[in-house]
């Protein structure tokens, strides 16, 4: 009979692969950073809006860019296949004129928007998150951390949904500020504050704090210069949670203070 610690980690390394695993296939993920799918979600606003074919000057005048940088987000959302391009002849035009660029958000990124917008269940990837995470760090190892951290932050850019994206932010904060050697005891500030209600001020404020507790340190950490990016990210899909998944992103963030605050007293 195999001893009992064995049994524990034997159990606890096949749930940490089969979270990884349901992480790794939750899907096809179209790789957007949130900067580009913020200027997607305008360029879809604008063409339902115009009901034609738009030109990227018309973009950069509703969201305050110059002509070349909206070009050039434009032509990059091309080559991901969010937009296509045509040729066409100004209307003003006698003759043939000199033909101008213009721009239609695709069938891809229609139904990306409207797979997002529908609240889709994220259940899958949810679960395969939170399984992979608690796992891998109950192991209460420095690599462990770090390897965690390394495929949180690469995850982060991608277009996922808001639970998942924010759940992912938040552990990032959580792991970095472990690094730091802040106390994670009962009577620290971010702990009394993970014991009020879980609402969207509590997560934002808890957010917030964590990070900047995480840029006032005195450790040298190349991912914090990220990290200010990141926060508007978490603010922003904060607000398209439901009440029942901003519980569910609290439980989520008190089970990941625990686990490290259990591994920094072991």
């Amino acid at each position: 009979m195999l001893p009992k610690a064995q049994i524990n980690k034997s159990i606890a390394d096949e749930e940490q692969n089969k979270g990884k695993k349901v992480m790794e296939q939750s899907g096809p993920v179209i790789k957007l950073t949130f900067r580009q799918k913020a200027f997607l979600s305008k360029i879809i606003d604008v063409y339902r809006e115009m009901q034609e074919p738009i030109h990227y000057s018309a973009v950069a005048e509703r969201m305050g860019l110059s002509n070349s940088t909206a070009y050039d987000m434009l032509r990059l959302l091309e080559q991901k296949g969010m937009v296509s391009c045509m040729y066409a002849t100004p209307k003003m035009t006698k003759g043939p004129g000199r033909s101008i660029i213009l721009f239609v958000p695709t069938a891809q990124a229609n139904d990306l928007f409207a797979h997002l917008a529908s609240g889709f269940d994220d259940k899958t990837e949810w679960e395969g998150l939170k399984t992979y995470v608690i796992s891998r760090l109950r192991k209460g190892e420095a690599h462990e951390y770090n390897d965690v951290l390394h495929q949180l932050l690469a995850r982060i850019p991608e277009a996922r949904s808001p639970r998942v994206r924010c759940a992912e932010i938040m552990t990032a904060f959580l792991i970095t500020l472990r690094q730091t050697k802040y106390d994670f005891s009962r009577q620290s500030l971010l702990n009394k504050l993970l014991q009020t209600r879980g609402n969207r001020p509590t997560m934002n404020l808890l957010a917030g704090l964590t990070l900047g507790l995480c840029l006032t340190s005195r450790i040298e950490h190349r991912h914090l210069s990220s990290f200010q990016e990141h926060i508007n990210e978490y603010e922003t899909s904060l607000q398209q949670l439901s009440q029942e998944k901003l519980t569910q992103l609290h439980q989520f963030t008190k089970d990941i203070w625990r686990t490290l605050r259990k591994e920094q007293v072991a």
